[in-house]
């Protein structure tokens, strides 16, 4: 167990990755998966309301039925730029979809490219979206993830901006070249926003062999 930032509750030190998962077409399959995974003690749970065009959040939402309050649930808004309408309509399509009430987290999704942060940040935009999701009760705590650069990151970090999270890349390689170890992970200790490390084996690329 590890405490998320700030909110201080305890989730798995693994999670549970919503997309990959979303691709198993046998559903008897995929909620055998996940209900193993929370008997062993995960209960730190990923999503997005794109992921496979809703899919996988549908199928999560299935195989919570009687085991959501065992669970840290999370799902990402992917407005990508679009105004808080379009964000807020995501968020009630992502509870109809996970058949809960609430989120525990709910994260903007894939901040990659430069002007990110401006369209987020804009009056009407998704931050605004974040806000008022968690004073409805919809959401208990917000944050953005993205896995370009980490100047990206630090300008959405720059406007003060109350983030329960912020989710990175965390792996071997990341040491080497824009780092978000060494330039994002300081930031968020000292503000303390819980950091979530994603794309641990570099989405596997690093295992690939040349056979020649």
């Amino acid at each position: 167990r590890r405490a998320l930032g700030k909110p201080g509750v305890q989730v798995s030190a693994l999670c549970f990755g919503g997309a990959h998962w979303g691709r198993l077409k046998d559903e008897s399959e995929a909620f055998r998966i996940i209900h193993e995974a929370i008997d062993a003690g995960v209960n730190f749970l990923d999503n997005a309301w794109e992921y496979h065009g809703g899919r996988s959040e549908e199928l999560m939402g299935k195989a919570l039925q009687g085991k959501r309050q065992q669970v840290v649930l999370m799902t990402k808004v992917c407005s990508h730029g679009r105004d808080k309408k379009v964000a807020l309509q995501q968020l009630d399509e992502s509870l109809r979809r996970l058949k809960t009430d609430y989120l525990d987290l709910w994260q903007i999704h894939e901040v990659v490219y430069e002007d990110d942060p401006d369209l987020h940040f804009a009056p009407n935009g998704a931050t605004e979206a974040l806000l008022e999701a968690k004073q409805q009760g919809k959401v208990r705590f917000i944050g953005f993830t993205g896995h370009k650069d980490p100047a990206i990151h630090k300008r959405m970090l720059s406007y003060g901006f109350p983030f329960d999270s912020v989710q990175i890349p965390l792996n071997v390689l990341d040491a080497h070249y824009k780092s978000f170890e060494q330039e994002i992970m300081p930031i968020c200790q000292e503000q303390g926003i819980a950091v979530i490390g994603m794309k641990s084996f570099a989405s596997g690329d690093i295992f690939k062999m040349d056979a020649d």
